[in-house]
């Protein structure tokens, strides 16, 4: 659940001092991801 968070955190939220996500400001993620993208990663991990 907490690994979800951070995922959520970093990654979906676009943050209002960034005005980006915090891993497009650090060149990690090139768009704001959606809850479908990082549902699809814990579904292609069980496998």
């Amino acid at each position: 659940m907490l690994a979800l968070h951070y995922m959520y955190y970093n990654f979906a939220r676009i943050h209002q001092s960034l005005r980006v996500t915090p891993a497009m400001e650090a060149g990690i993620a090139d768009h704001v991801w959606s809850l479908d993208e990082i549902i699809g990663l814990l579904e292609s991990n069980r496998g």
